[in-house]
């Protein structure tokens, strides 16, 4: 394809040909959100299926502690991932088969169900709820504007609470600010094992006398859009319960 068939089109500069307008979404007239998947930004642990090359996820040059998006297979590698959050869903409950972590047995499990709440055995040790607690959030990856879930669950959570606090800080739109969001490696207590997690920041400032680290214009426009697009909807964030962290301690909960 010649370099002059080639365009730049929309605040994505997605790179299409010239003959294609991006307008025409012929062919999709029915598929709906409840029919779509949601990326999300994920970790690659030891045991990532995405690291195996006999599994059909397997992502060829992804390395543990690596960044990628679940759907598409992109590496973002160990570096910083700069980030624009565009809505923070409610946090949600799933119960999976406590022998295939894979399979779920209760994919709405309700908050107030026994099964979120950690409990004391017969030997006085805790033990961690059956039903699994996962934060989660619709973002924007920049400079791309790609669209893309954030979900915590286990040790994520801290980060996900830490999250909430620099959004609510701000006291402004959700997509008002740019945060970053860097893999880190944690030590599992227990087991002496290593995994990774994200750690999450203000972005650097474009201008030192602002307060917070604003989007620019074009970045907000595109955010309050595509926010308007799917405030009443719910998307289907790929969940799993293959990659590996550490159960959070009882006293770290609400």
């Amino acid at each position: 394809m010649a370099k002059d068939e080639i365009v730049k089109t929309g605040p994505s500069a997605i790179v299409v040909p010239s003959f294609i307008d991006q307008g025409d979404h012929r062919g999709t007239e029915t598929i709906t959100s409840e029919d779509l998947q949601m990326p999300r930004l994920s970790l690659a642990q030891a045991l990532s299926p995405e690291l195996d090359e006999s599994n059909p996820r397997f992502i060829e040059g992804l390395k543990v502690g690596d960044a990628f998006n679940s759907l598409t297979g992109k590496v973002y590698g160990k570096k910083p991932i700069e980030v624009v959050i565009v809505r923070v869903d409610k946090p949600r409950f799933i119960e999976f088969d406590p022998v295939n972590r894979g399979s779920i047995l209760d994919f709405n499990v309700s908050a107030n169900d026994p099964r979120t709440l950690f409990t004391t055995n017969a030997k006085g040790e805790t033990e961690k709820p059956l039903a699994t607690r996962f934060m989660e959030y619709v973002a924007i990856v920049l400079p791309d504007l790609e669209p893309i879930a954030l979900s915590f669950k286990g040790s994520g959570i801290k980060t996900a609470k830490m999250l909430n606090g620099l959004i609510r800080l701000t006291n402004l739109p959700a997509f008002a600010v740019r945060y970053v969001f860097s893999p880190s490696v944690l030590k599992d207590a227990k087991s002496g094992g290593s995994y990774a997690v994200f750690s999450v920041k203000y972005a650097k400032k474009a201008d030192p006398s602002d307060r917070y680290p604003f989007v620019d214009e074009t970045t907000y426009e595109f955010a309050a859009s595509f926010y308007e697009s799917i405030k009443d909807k719910n998307l289907a964030v790929d969940t799993s319960e293959d990659e590996a962290d550490e159960p959070l301690a009882k006293d770290t909960l609400f």
